[in-house]
């Protein structure tokens, strides 16, 4: 029986690719009409023939019933036949899935203009499914050998344009892919013709960057006969794009349509005819998309300037994942949610380059745990800085009845969030007196006579006394964000423009804040050594043994000095870098910051307001004339509750700075300890390994740490040297190839990994195949070399497109490639040894 009309049977096996033309035509498409023979109709036949080989001669040899013939007839006399040619094309019950593509490895067979030839042609499309090149591709794939083939018969289209359109483009998700050449796709899905290619923003489909071919033959309809054959383009159209403005927005539109509609990125083949694009294909990409992730540093790295180390990067990695992981406990998640969330919670920042980042999308993740996901995004992104905000991770619709069994559920949240807000002013003082008592106990440690195992211990106390019971900083912190946005919203209703300029001006000068004491305290101390000329003369000579000189000059203000470090001996430049050299650790860091202030006379102390805060409160007091009472109440009363949450916010960041103080000596003294052992040449290399590896090597006095922290110097020395943006996206946009030195073999990389090895240059397939183990180097590559592929290291392609069907197959098998690369069977001989780098393109001959 045939199939065909607008909706497929359910009980007939029509496979992948039939069904996706069934599903292009219900999404509203473009498509042209088609018929299908379900995989029911070859079963008995196949089922008659005991192995691979007999099936596929059986196949050739099909015939159809007289039946179906008829009804087939029936068909293509409304499509115009024999004077409208078809197309007879493949659909294995497996082909084009989620998993395994296929991509050409089963024969089609285009401009068919008799029933003998299309009757043919069934048979030998059906065959194709037991060829060698796709058996091949079954066993590596793990597939089972016996295939089901259906069979479509499609009315062809007159083409004048023909492509393959990846609605994502795995290399760089953040862009739609679209390839083209002038008449029939064959010879770009074959390998054999270099296409125009098109990048579009998938946001938005503008046109981010093309390149265009020299389009100088093209496949068109052969005269008088059946199939293709290749024919000169006209020079006017050679380096013209084959695609307008109009049909890519054409294709953009049904591309973004179709991913979302489908659920996946999809793999589409179109044919323009009459200027207008159609589809006739639609299948999953099955290479894994990699995830876009972004990494901003905006700012934390007033935390984390610069380089960092390995044990840094890795304790601020911990810290806030505990931290984020008491926030879902707040919000009272279920332990099982707060599970579930790990790999979130663990990534919440990123080492780039040796500098530390946000991971910006599992910030927004953590944010879809609560209501009003937009609102909470844009609070965020002004407290974080956020200068340019990432739109692909975005609040997920949920249908009304989830909705509804949510609603319970974020109510509940939303109840204890606000109060805990409620009781942050007896939780704040609560949190400061209970720092206090264990801050105290630290610090009478003799940290230097503890062994391993106690200093371990005291680590494990740190984490479950203070780091582990962080919820008041959060909750403050999530107050301020929440606040912060209310009142920023309400100042722009006021008519105050510039919100957040009017808010700097409007704070400014609280003598409250905490993070205003240490300098108001170092003022003061500066004042108080101005009038003593032998001690400010010693100060600005700034001897080694300055700290001690001090002691016996002016005893009294070397106890100040020590009361000092001892209160805010940890707020220092890097402060949160645990490699930092604080006061704490060395008071002449402390002089140094006195000298400063005794380079000329002390400033008097500064007044409660500021001139900047005074002039603050007289705009917003022209602003607020004539508003409502209520309104004018509401906005005081969040400027006040966000000036108190700030001030609460900065008391508490100082307590943070004093727990990173606490672990910063904790692991000074592990460093001295392996030192001591032998397993480090000086305490400071501690901060070159990691805290994993750190603990470890506590652990085993035999495990060898000055190679590790030898080659962790150089790597990141190099990275101190490189410039690095205060944004990075991963994987990166391809950058326009640099220019290669005299000699340098580069090409497109098509998928990434380092291959090495033995090559092997084939420029005529009846030659030798040896490719095992080899790096395979050819002009073209058809699916045909499916069977080959799985068995190479890496594959260099002269000329290609990365969306033929062979670079799809390689893709698939993870196999690193590099196409289009001038002369290369040329350039490279076989048996020389290369190495291959399929992410930048570059290509080493070894020797």
């Amino acid at each position: 029986m045939i199939l065909h009309g607008s909706t497929p049977p359910a009980q007939h096996t029509i496979g992948h690719k039939a069904r996706g033309l069934f599903r292009l035509q219900a999404a509203g498409m473009r498509v042209p009409e088609f018929l299908v023979l379900p995989a029911e109709t070859f079963d008995t036949l196949l089922l008659a023939a005991p192995d691979a080989a007999q099936q596929r001669q059986l196949l050739q040899a099909f015939q159809l019933p007289a039946a179906d013939q008829q009804a087939i007839r029936q068909v293509l006399a409304g499509w115009g036949f024999p004077a409208q040619p078809v197309v007879v094309r493949s659909s294995v019950a497996d082909e084009d899935g989620a998993g395994a593509s296929f991509a050409g490895l089963m024969d089609s067979f285009l401009n068919l203009t008799s029933e003998a030839a299309v009757w043919a042609a069934v048979g030998q499309c059906a065959a194709s499914a037991y060829s060698e090149r796709a058996l091949a591709y079954r066993r590596q794939k793990q597939l089972p050998l016996a295939a089901r083939p259906a069979v479509i018969i499609q009315r062809q289209l007159a083409a004048e344009v023909s492509g393959v359109v990846f609605s994502t483009f795995p290399e760089y998700p953040q862009e739609m892919a679209m390839h083209a050449v002038w008449g029939f796709g064959e010879g770009l899905v074959g390998g054999q013709l270099q296409p125009d290619e098109f990048y579009l923003d998938k946001l938005t489909g503008t046109l981010r960057h093309t390149q265009l071919a020299a389009k100088e033959t093209q496949f068109q309809c052969a005269a008088g006969a059946d199939g293709l054959r290749q024919t000169a383009v006209p020079a006017g159209q050679q380096h013209a794009a084959c695609l307008t403005d109009a049909q890519l927005a054409a294709l953009y539109a049904a591309a973004t349509q179709l991913e979302q509609q489908f659920g996946q990125p999809q793999d589409l083949e179109f044919v323009v005819e009459a200027g207008q694009p159609w589809l006739v294909q639609a299948r999953p990409i099955t290479q894994p998309i990699p995830e876009v992730v972004v990494y901003d540093n905006s700012n934390i790295q007033e935390s984390y300037c610069g380089v960092t180390t390995p044990l840094t990067f890795s304790f601020a990695q911990r810290a806030y994942a505990t931290v984020y992981r008491q926030t879902m406990h707040v919000l009272g998640l279920p332990p099982a949610r707060i599970q579930a969330h790990e790999s979130t919670v663990t990534q919440l920042l990123g080492l780039v380059k040796g500098r530390i980042y946000y991971n910006i999308n599992n910030w927004y993740r953590g944010l879809q745990l609560l209501p009003s996901f937009r609102q909470n995004k844009a609070d965020m992104e002004r407290m974080m800085g956020l200068e340019e905000p990432v739109d692909f991770v975005v609040s997920q619709r949920k249908t009304l009845g989830a909705t509804l069994r949510l609603l319970p559920g974020l109510g509940l949240n939303l109840l204890r969030l606000l109060r805990a807000f409620g009781q942050l002013k007896k939780r704040v003082p609560a949190f400061h007196a209970h720092f206090r008592a264990h801050y105290q106990r630290f610090y009478a440690l003799p940290l230097a006579t503890l062994s391993g195992t106690e200093l371990r211990q005291q680590k494990d106390l740190l984490d479950a006394q203070l780091l582990q019971n962080w919820t008041t900083p959060i909750i403050n912190d999530f107050f301020v964000m929440t606040t912060n946005g209310r009142v920023n919203r309400g100042l722009q209703r006021a008519g105050i423009a510039q919100p957040d300029e009017f808010l700097s001006r409007y704070l400014s000068g609280d003598q409250q804040v905490a993070s205003t004491q240490p300098t108001r305290r170092l003022q003061a101390l500066a004042r108080a050594a101005w009038p003593q000329v032998e001690l400010r003369e010693l100060v600005l000579a700034a001897p080694p043994n300055l700290h001690a000189q001090m002691a016996r000059l002016a005893p009294d203000f070397h106890q100040a000095v020590e009361e000092f470090i001892g209160q805010y001996g940890d707020r220092t430049v890097g402060e949160l870098k645990l490699e930092t050299a604080t006061m704490r650790v060395e008071p002449a860091v402390f002089y140094q910051y006195l000298r400063n202030f005794l380079l000329a006379p002390p400033a008097p102390e500064a007044e409660a307001n500021s001139p900047l805060q005074q002039q603050a409160r007289q705009e917003l007091a022209s602003k607020m004339a004539g508003r409502s009472r209520w309104f004018r109440w509401r906005l005081q009363r969040g400027l006040n509750q966000l000036q108190q949450a700030i001030r609460y916010r900065e008391a508490l960041r100082l307590e943070r700075t004093r727990l990173f103080g606490m672990y910063r000596a904790l692991y000074r003294a592990m460093g001295t300890q392996l030192t001591e052992r032998g397993q480090l040449a000086s305490p400071e290399d501690v901060f070159w390994l990691t805290e994993p590896e750190l603990l470890a090597a506590l652990a085993d006095s035999t495990a060898p740490l000055l190679p590790l922290v030898a080659e962790r110097r150089r790597e990141f020395r190099q990275y101190a040297q490189e410039d690095v943006p205060a944004r990075v996206t991963v994987p990166a946009r391809p950058a326009a190839a640099p220019p290669l030195p005299a000699g340098a073999i580069a090409g497109t990389g098509c998928y990434p990994g380092v291959a090495e090895g033995e090559v092997i240059v084939i420029t005529d397939p009846g030659g030798d195949l040896n490719v095992s183990g080899k790096i395979v180097c050819a002009l073209r590559t058809d699916p045909g070399w499916a069977a080959l592929f799985p068995m190479c290291r890496g594959v260099i392609i002269e000329k290609g497109s990365s969306l033929s069907h062979s670079v799809i197959l390689l893709r698939e098998l993870g196999i690193p490639t590099i196409i289009n690369v001038p002369h290369v069977t040329q350039r490279l001989r076989t048996g020389q040894h290369v190495r291959l780098n399929g992410e930048t393109g570059r290509i080493e001959v070894v020797a």
